[in-house]
């Protein structure tokens, strides 16, 4: 990407998650600014300054979810502008606008207490202990949608052809369970008919114990076979990306689901 240049992404989203007798559809619109602001000359890190310029909800089908939606989406707000320093696996290493951010927080805190003063109670508790502890706020950000599938595969290398290595990621449960979920992921890449890069991603879920028993926990079914996948394809024009489309999966058992489609295009 060029130092300096603004890239402007459009990403559709539309998803559909099951929480026991509660299945909702939703759908969301974003347009997102990129400025790749160059290396940090002291860290080993690529500098990007990324801005949601819009934020649509679309469609939410389930009525009683609106309030958390708003008041989810507030909180949000605090990071519509961040100035991140990307590392050569493409984990978030550095936020570079820490002020700023918890300047627009005291308005959103202000605007909380107001709007929602018992409901947005633990909302406020969890967010200003977050913001005192710069790797749990690191954890936060890397799972807001667009920065997730943008630097998913940033840093990775393609792997042979033919072979049967895999990378190691670890993702992060989508319930809310706090707990990490880790995949092997496989990368490949060719070269399409008109010159540009596809990369192609793949990650499956590791069957690790600790894990499975805390989703069991988590859902109450001792039995369930935790399912989770992501699938990803990126159509580069040397370092630019040109489009993406992106597909996160998780089912634990019955009784909860969730699918996340993203599409990703850039404005030309």
């Amino acid at each position: 990407m060029e130092i300096g240049k603004e890239y402007m992404y459009n990403t559709a989203i539309t998803g559909r998650t099951k929480v026991h007798s509660l299945d909702s559809n939703y759908k969301i619109n974003i347009k997102t600014s990129v400025i790749y602001k160059g290396k940090d000359p002291d860290e080993d890190y690529h500098i990007f300054e990324i801005t949601e310029t819009d934020y649509e909800l679309e469609m939410y089908e389930d009525p009683l979810i609106v309030q958390i939606t708003e008041m989810t989406n507030k909180v949000c707000s605090i990071y519509n502008t961040l100035e991140l320093g990307i590392n050569k696996k493409g984990e978030i290493a550095k936020i570079y606008n820490g002020d700023m951010i918890r300047e627009k927080w005291k308005g959103v805190k202000e605007w909380l207490t107001n709007a929602h003063p018992i409901e947005a109670y633990e909302i406020i508790r969890a967010k200003e202990y977050e913001l005192t502890n710069e790797e749990m706020e690191i954890k936060s950000i890397r799972y807001i949608h667009f920065i997730y599938q943008f630097f998913y595969i940033f840093g990775k290398e393609p792997m042979l052809e033919g072979s049967k290595s895999y990378l190691k990621r670890e993702d992060m449960d989508r319930f809310g369970a706090g707990v990490v979920i880790p995949i092997n992921l496989s990368v490949s890449e060719r070269e399409t008919e008109q010159g540009f890069n596809e990369w192609n991603a793949e990650g499956k879920m590791i069957r690790d114990e600790k894990m499975i028993r805390r989703l069991r926990e988590f859902a109450k079914d001792n039995f369930m076979h935790p399912e989770y996948q992501v699938k990803g394809k990126y159509l580069y024009d040397d370092r630019i990306l040109l489009k993406s489309d992106f597909t996160i999966t998780e089912k634990l058992g019955e009784f909860f689901y969730y699918h996340c489609y993203m599409d990703t295009h850039l404005e030309l």
